[in-house]
């Protein structure tokens, strides 16, 4: 005896029903393509203008106060050595009896204190870098009352003056606790919050992948996009959906130049670092030429029965034989570093107005997006009725 079967449904009526789950699942698998390629276009724009924001938000601190904030330490520095040596100057060949130490002093005393108010305005270590301008300033205080003291003791021929002027050389030139290694420090914290700021922005793996991926992933939707509509609706090109390719690719590029602009200011970084160095060379070249004229004025007015003028002095003239006085960096070779500096950073800082267009291309990437949608999504929705 033979089981019973179903008897199959009529011709008309099967027929029916597959058509109505082909035309389901075409109408689902619109919806979910138009929903997936609007969610990574939406993961695109957002991870693509938070890399160039930040790239930017580094470029424009570099620019506007990080590179003045080092370059304006730098110059403090080399102006209070100057200074110094002015004033040793001026005692050495009298002129200090008429005028002091002389106005060539008070003018680099005046811009070294213009430069430290620079350092403080544009300061970017927090606390640290305020209080470190904080003891140079007082440093700097206690050594112009030195100065002033020798030069009220030299116009009156006192012995007191040379003892005066060899107190405030030696609290701008000691080694860990005088004027000029503070300033050391100063800059030291300043670099350090550039190598932060950098480090914040800068282009890891990490970054790179987090970029890449959305956009090869919608990449691909979109070119499954124009497969599928190519072979269910037997159209060889959606126009909004190959335009939205074409703006994906602008995002793109506007994306890169963020990163082109992170690896420009990484290299004026560097230039800024060596910029940094050449004032370091000037100051010690300077200050080579100052001690020594204070030791040849220290050593002529030493009294004594054998003529020395003790430990302190001798210790100080012998690593003052040692050291390398190098070479004098011209003030028109720093303006051209200055200026080369400047001009890189500016550059990379050129790609700032170009952070809107992040957003306002992925924006229009979800309108082309939708409008080579909406036709297929009407048709199935009135087919649906």
């Amino acid at each position: 005896m033979t089981a019973l079967r179903p008897s199959p449904l009529p011709g008309p009526l099967h027929r029916v029903r597959r058509r109505l789950r082909a035309r389901w699942k075409t109408r689902t698998a619109l919806r979910s393509l138009l929903a997936g390629l609007l969610a990574t276009t939406a993961v695109v724009a957002a991870f693509s203008w938070a890399a160039f924001d930040s790239v930017h938000d580094t470029i424009d601190t570099v620019d506007t106060r990080t590179s003045r904030a080092l370059l304006a330490a730098s110059a403090a520095k080399s102006a209070l050595v100057e200074a110094d040596q002015l004033a040793i100057n001026s005692f050495v060949t009298g002129e200090a009896r008429l005028s002091g130490p002389g106005d060539r002093y008070q003018n680099r005393i005046a811009a070294a204190s213009q430069s430290l108010a620079q350092v403080a305005e544009d300061n970017v270590a927090g606390d640290a870098g305020s209080e470190q301008i904080q003891v140079v300033e007082g440093l700097l205080v206690a050594y112009t009352g030195w100065i002033g003291q020798a030069d009220a003791h030299h116009r009156q021929d006192s012995g007191l003056a040379t003892i005066d002027l060899w107190y405030a050389s030696r609290l701008l030139h000691a080694e860990n606790s005088g004027v000029l290694a503070q300033l050391d420090q100063l800059v030291r914290v300043q670099r350090d919050a550039l190598d932060s700021q950098l480090a914040e922005s800068s282009t890891s793996p990490w970054r790179t992948a987090s970029l890449a991926v959305p956009v090869v992933l919608l990449f691909g939707l979109l070119v499954g996009a124009q497969v599928f509509h190519a072979k269910r609706f037997r159209r060889v090109f959606n126009p909004a959906l190959l335009l939205a390719t074409v703006v994906l690719a602008a995002v793109c590029v506007i994306t890169g130049h963020g990163l082109v602009a992170q690896h420009r200011v990484e290299g004026a970084d560097g230039d800024l670092r060596a910029l940094v160095g050449t004032w370091e060379n000037r100051t010690s070249a300077t200050a080579a030429v100052g001690q020594q004229a204070l030791s040849d004025l220290v050593t002529g007015e030493c009294r004594g029965a054998d003529g020395g003028c003790g430990y302190t002095v001798t210790e100080f003239i012998s690593e003052l034989r040692a050291a390398d006085a190098g070479t004098r960096p011209t003030d028109l070779e720093l303006t051209r570093q200055v200026e080369q500096v400047n001009d890189k950073i500016a550059a990379a800082n050129g790609a700032a107005d170009l952070e809107l267009l992040i957003p306002a291309g992925a924006l229009l990437i979800a309108v082309l997006v939708w409008l080579g949608f909406l036709p297929r999504l009407e048709e199935y929705r009135h087919r649906r009725r």
